[in-house]
């Protein structure tokens, strides 16, 4: 994406976009100005800035940062602001010594940033190379048809295309039923391998709803307590740390910070190669001894962080590390047979990653998310994500009461929702992207980005549907294209009617 030229900040209609002096960045969503449009104000589409990963950040915070700091918003840059550095003010201009002092302090604030974009975009960039079979590769199950299945292979390729991203796979449930998964493009350009709907990808932060899923099979059992302080159950936790509840790290209204752009890039790069974490707990060492940011209940923060904690205090409830407890209450008993704990070592059926946009690409930095495995850190399938689906719907596997209360946006010490309708792990939202503004259609759904990799996953439980679309390119403009794609597939089943009603599996 251009960064050098200019937008004009009139393009952008939120009503929050500030005015800050750099016409350049939107301050609330940080995309360049000229290719938002016109915002809109459900939570599904302007609140997506908790998906920023180190991609996101390398294409777009050097300037935005900038802006940000002359308007101080809530959703800015103190989010990523490396440990100990104190926000700018709007009295940014004051006497000589302090404007020195001021310009030193932002050079060392913004420096890692530029040099960051920079190494990671420096490489030269090729086109992506035309995948030799023209279709998708595509399996339906018994009974859906034929027509159906043409549709959605073509809706597929076409949006891939179109994202100019190296592959694209999705699937589809409806009435409880995996109906449909495909795919197209590229797992592994330089090992000439086509992705398949058993290729593995980045699942970013949809990894956090799997994490709630996991909790609330753990409330079921009483081996937790939503609102049962963490105390001094885990080691390292400061006074104010300890009144904190399961519930509100579920929910990022713990007054826990999210991840920083330096831990972004000693994730990624390090000195010495992304750094690796032996455990959850120790993985903790990154944020535990920071104060929090707000009296945990009383305000929305979306921490990657508070997750890492959540998933401490649910090895201590299961008695088992996380990654097996995944397996016991989510995996096996979902037959999530390709989702799995990423690494560094290589892994079978897992994509290639890579940057890509516009038909152009390049590999993706290697990155450890081993600190925050129950938040960003693992590796599924579109597949995988529907068979999740439909197990939160299914009483065998949550009791009602339990899929209630994940279900339910949580509410702030005054009485007011959280500003994202963010519920324990997944959003509640009234989508019009689906059948239109005439159509609102409700929704439960989380979204994910990250280096080399964009996730959706779509429940309308009203339709009986539930979408996944994954791709192993990790731009903004990736991620937007799979929740665009999880919509257009919708719309495409021949069973969804123009009221936007679903009147069964197709046959």
């Amino acid at each position: 994406m251009n960064m050098t030229g200019v937008a004009a900040r009139a393009n952008c209609s939120h009503p929050d976009a500030a005015i800050c002096g750099l016409p350049i960045f939107c301050d609330v969503c940080l995309r360049p100005a000229a290719v938002i449009g016109k915002h809109e104000s459900s939570a599904e589409d302007a609140l997506k800035f908790e998906e920023t990963c180190s991609t996101f950040m390398s294409e777009h915070l050097p300037l935005s940062t900038i802006s940000c700091l002359k308007t101080e918003r809530k959703i800015g840059w103190t989010r990523f602001a490396p440990k100990g550095y104190q926000p700018l003010t709007p009295h940014f201009f004051g006497s000589p010594m302090k404007k020195l002092g001021k310009f030193a302090q932002l050079l060392f604030a913004i420096a890692p940033a530029v040099v960051f974009s920079n190494s990671t975009y420096a490489f030269s960039k090729e086109p992506i190379p035309a995948a030799p079979a023209a279709t998708v590769s595509s399996t339906s199950s018994a009974g859906f048809s034929a027509s159906n299945a043409v549709a959605l292979d073509v809706a597929l390729r076409t949006a891939a295309l179109k994202a100019g991203v190296v592959s694209m796979s999705a699937a589809i449930a409806i009435g409880g039923e995996l109906r449909w998964a495909g795919s197209f493009g590229w797992a592994d350009i330089e090992g000439r391998a086509l992705a398949s709907p058993s290729t593995r990808y980045r699942t970013g932060s949809v990894a956090k709803p799997i994490t709630a899923m996991a909790m609330m099979r753990l409330v079921d059992r009483r081996l937790l307590e939503l609102d049962t302080p963490l105390g001094t159950s885990i080691a390292g936790l400061s006074e104010e740390s300890r009144r904190i509840t399961p519930r509100q790290l579920a929910a990022h209204v713990s007054g826990i910070r999210h991840y920083s752009l330096m831990e972004i890039l000693s994730s990624s790069v390090g000195l010495n190669g992304p750094k690796h974490y032996a455990s959850v707990a120790e993985g903790l060492d990154s944020f535990i001894g920071d104060g929090l940011r707000f009296s945990p209940g009383t305000k929305f923060l979306y921490s990657t962080w508070g997750y890492s904690l959540l998933s401490r205090k649910l090895e201590l409830a299961a008695g088992s590390t996380f990654p097996q407890l995944l397996h016991t209450f989510v995996f096996e008993p979902c037959a999530m047979q390709d989702t799995a704990v990423d690494g560094i070592a290589p892994m079978k059926a897992r994509a290639r990653f890579y940057q890509a946009e516009g038909g152009i690409y390049k590999l993706a930095d290697p990155i450890d998310t081993s600190n925050r495995i129950a938040g960003g850190g693992l590796v599924s399938t579109p597949s995988d994500f529907v068979r999740l689906a439909i197990c939160a719907e299914k009483d065998s596997f949550l009791s009602q009461a339990a899929r209630k209360t994940m279900w339910t946006p949580v509410i702030l010490a005054d009485g007011q929702a959280n500003e994202q309708n963010y519920a324990l792990g997944w959003r509640i939202d009234t989508s019009t992207r689906m059948f239109g503004k005439d159509k609102p259609t409700a929704i439960i759904h989380h979204g994910g980005q990250q280096e080399g990799g964009a996730s959706f996953l779509v429940i309308a439980p009203a339709l009986g549907v539930a979408v996944a679309v994954m791709t192993n390119s990790g731009t903004g403009a990736a991620r937007e294209a799979v929740q665009d794609t999880a919509y257009e597939l919708v719309r495409q089943l021949k069973g969804v009617d123009n009221s936007g009603q679903l009147a069964g599996p197709s046959k």
